[in-house]
């Protein structure tokens, strides 16, 4: 204070004008004991509270990863990083005890994956690697004994010895459940020096680490997530993103086991050559198939003439290889199967979605494409090896278009093909041409692509072409949480529905979405929206069901049509007018 009262001393003297301290000499404010007052009035007082606000803290990503992550570990905490009592159980009644294996497979396999991890992200990190792994293991043993309960009450059986002492079973369960906790955490973990170098953890990065085939891998993915309910709907969504993935290009690559199982089906005497036949396209894709049965498969025996052999599922227990007689014809394989069918459908949505954008006004082409698209999956799937799902489409759609005479060019179809979603321009930039070449997809449909399909090609040209294939039924997802209200039973005018999140997992990373100033301020179980009298006053209305049905039935005017109920932001009820 009194360096800047010399300061402006001189500069007074210096300029003759008005000394301003002088209006500063009476001002309360600037008296010590009156600031040391203004302090103490400034200190914060306890609210009361019944007149507390209970304010919503807006919901960012961090904050949103933070409740996924402080759900995984609700969730985990309690499990034990062994096999539960029930586990050793299921053990026990095992043919052959699977105990000392699993055990030593998870040590193994920790080893590995706490080496990569180290190499990867860098070895102070190595703790971090040690405790994700730890975390993967819990979900591994938890959703392992929901697994094995499942199948006991569907099969009425004790002993799962075949199954638990399946390799693959165990490292695609096992690489699930850490792929898992690593996507919850985020799939980039920084380099230990501190620098901005990041290090891409994301799928298939487990894969690659645990030397698993994406094809087994796809197995596993349905049955976990139907074992453990508890997973978040980003874990679900990721996991779904994972299996399409690995439908659209890893299980195609050229030492998958996928194209093992498809020279097996060929080689089976009297059976069309064809993975899945197209007559089941248009029936609903069944969803009651088991891991037990995609990683013991195949399960079932071909069909015979005037045979009524059942297609489910017959369920083996027992350890020991069971040596078939050499008359017996190769068995159809359940995981193949199931896996065209799944690719087909998500082969139509993808093509059914480009068309829309593209050719509107052709829409009769749409059907010719997927003929052509789906016969070259089914006879043709040599094509696949090594490449996407969506550059066999792109060129159906172009070589239908060039023998109808619809001009639509290469470079409108990959502008199109930008838009869709997650979508990489390697896809057409980088197409396998053959061994070791790589080229555009142009370059690919003259050379590869045309050369292959071009009697058929020609056909859609002619007065005679090929019998259509049968349209996809595409249903809703089964990973899927229904958005639609449900209205609370009892004739209530009250309806629940799942918390939207304002930000979307894609990729491993979260996102903003649209949110609007209704959704901002609509009820959400679990979050603080206001005081206690709101709940008290859903309380009313549900337990007064019995009188409001009562008078109902005794008014003889038409009921009104219901509502919705919300509540705004003073916490008053509001009916939603639309």
């Amino acid at each position: 204070v009194e360096d800047l009262s010399k300061q402006y001393e001189e500069l007074y003297l210096k300029n003759k004008d008005i000394d301003a301290r002088l209006f500063l000499d009476n001002d309360e404010t600037l008296q010590r004991n009156h600031i040391e007052c203004l302090q103490l009035e400034r200190t914060p007082r306890k609210n009361n509270p019944d007149e507390e606000l209970n304010l919503i803290l807006p919901q960012t990503p961090v904050r949103a990863a933070m409740n996924t992550i402080q759900q995984l570990m609700m969730i985990l905490n309690s499990a034990s990083d062994k096999p539960s009592d029930n586990l050793l159980s299921y053990f026990n009644n095992c043919t052959v005890n699977p105990k000392e294996g699993i055990l030593a497979r998870v040590e193994n396999l920790g080893n590995i994956f706490k080496e990569k991890f180290a190499e990867a992200v860098g070895q102070g990190c190595a703790e971090i690697g040690s405790q994700r792994y730890k975390l993967g293991v819990r979900l591994y043993y938890r959703v392992m004994e929901s697994m094995l309960k499942s199948e006991e009450e569907r099969l009425s059986v004790h002993n799962f010895s075949k199954l638990l002492n399946n390799n693959i079973f165990h490292t695609s369960l096992l690489a699930c459940a850490v792929e898992v906790v690593m996507a919850t955490y985020g799939r980039n973990a920084s380099q230990s020096d501190g620098t901005s170098t990041e290090t891409d953890l994301s799928f298939p990065w487990i894969l690659n680490v645990l030397d698993l085939k994406a094809f087994d891998f796809y197995k596993v993915i349905e049955s976990f997530i139907k074992a453990e309910p508890s997973l978040t709907r980003e874990m679900i969504k990721h996991l779904e993103r994972c299996e399409h993935r690995i439908m659209e290009s890893l299980a195609w690559q050229s030492d998958s086991s996928l194209f093992d199982l498809i020279k097996q089906s060929k080689e089976r005497e009297g059976q069309v050559d064809q993975p899945e036949p197209t007559c089941t396209l248009n029936l609903p894709l069944q969803h009651n198939h088991t891991a037990a049965d995609l990683y013991l498969s195949p399960v079932r025996s071909p069909k015979k003439k005037g045979s009524t052999a059942s297609l489910n599922p017959t369920p083996i227990i027992d350890a020991q290889p069971v040596l078939a007689p050499q008359t017996q014809k190769p068995q159809k394989s359940t995981s193949l199967s199931l896996f065209y069918k799944k690719v087909y459908r998500l082969a139509y949505l993808r093509l059914n979605t480009l068309c829309l954008r593209l050719l509107f006004d052709h829409p009769e082409l749409e059907h010719l494409i997927w003929t052509l698209f789906q016969h070259t999956l089914q006879n043709e799937y040599e094509l696949m090896k090594d490449r996407h799902l969506d550059q066999i489409m792109m060129c159906s759609m172009y070589g239908i278009c060039k023998v109808k005479n619809v001009d639509l060019r290469f470079k409108i179809i990959v502008t199109a093909y930008k838009e869709l979603t997650n979508t990489n321009q390697e896809t057409f930039k980088r197409v396998l041409i053959r061994e070791g070449q790589y080229d555009s997809i142009i370059v690919f449909y003259n050379l590869v692509f045309m050369q292959k399909l071009k009697t058929n090609i020609l056909q859609y040209a002619s007065n005679r072409p090929p019998t259509l294939s049968p349209i996809p039924h595409i249903p809703r997802s089964p990973y899927k949480f229904s958005n639609s209200p449900l209205r609370v039973p009892a004739g209530n005018n009250i309806y629940i529905s799942p918390l939207k999140s304002p930000y979307k997992f894609s990729e491993g990373m979260l996102s903003p979405t649209k949110m609007t100033p209704r959704s901002r301020i609509l009820v959400s179980i679990g979050e603080s929206f206001g005081a206690s009298e709101k709940f008290q006053k859903i309380n009313q209305m549900v337990g007064s069901s019995d009188r409001q049905l009562k008078r109902s039935a005794e008014v003889s005017t038409a009921p009104k049509p219901l509502k919705r109920l919300r509540f705004d932001i003073e916490g008053q009820d509001e009916a939603d007018g639309r």
